[in-house]
């Protein structure tokens, strides 16, 4: 596979000694299966704001902290330095809430770093060993279901201890790994006591 050009600064540094592959393309990133460090990973690379399709943008940034007031009021009129305060806000939001949950004993891919517009994490597998598959793609019998129902409120429960929300949390936003659950797509996360 032809090495796409967000990858090839990770792959020339040797974070990334491989790239095996494209596993999904989406509004917000695209999903690389890659090799680092011996292992099978993942890299989500974001896309730039302006290829960006999300609609809902405003209403999850809504209660983030900025750093200074003069980002504050520079994304409020939209302006250049503005936007590029935004972009780096909502790469590291999924970083942060990652690193965040994982410690709060939330299911959540591991995350290994984030360089530039790539986050590097763990590559969340079946018990056949191929990429896990979202929930809603999983037959569930009764039994198995009322567990995983119970086990997604605790997450939630851990997730509010820890203080955020998801912000997307649906059965297209958590993969099924040998174990159960895991819950994925954090850029939507939101501080619990700062958003409506």
């Amino acid at each position: 596979m032809k090495i796409p050009k967000i990858l090839q600064p990770l792959v020339e540094d040797g974070v990334i000694d491989t790239v095996l592959g494209q596993l999904q393309s989406g509004k917000e990133a695209n999903i690389y299966l890659v090799r680092s460090g011996g292992a099978t990973r993942c890299a989500k690379a974001y896309k730039e704001a302006k290829h960006r399709g999300f609609h809902k943008l405003a209403e999850y940034q809504e209660g983030r902290k900025v750093r200074g007031s003069r980002d504050a009021r520079a994304m409020a009129r939209r302006g250049r330095h503005g936007r590029e305060v935004e972009e780096t806000q909502w790469k590291n939001a999924e970083v942060e809430a990652l690193y965040r949950l994982a410690d709060a004993g939330v299911r959540v891919p591991v995350p290994y770093g984030v360089f530039d517009r790539v986050l590097l994490m763990e590559l969340v597998l079946d018990a056949e060993g191929n990429t896990a598959p979202q929930l809603h793609e999983v037959e569930l019998d009764l039994e198995t279901a009322r567990a995983w129902f119970a086990f997604m409120i605790r997450q939630i429960q851990r997730m509010l201890c820890a203080g955020l929300i998801h912000g997307d949390l649906s059965e297209y936003n958590v993969l099924v790994d040998a174990h159960g659950p895991v819950i994925i797509d954090l850029p939507q996360a939101v501080n619990a006591a700062g958003n409506n």
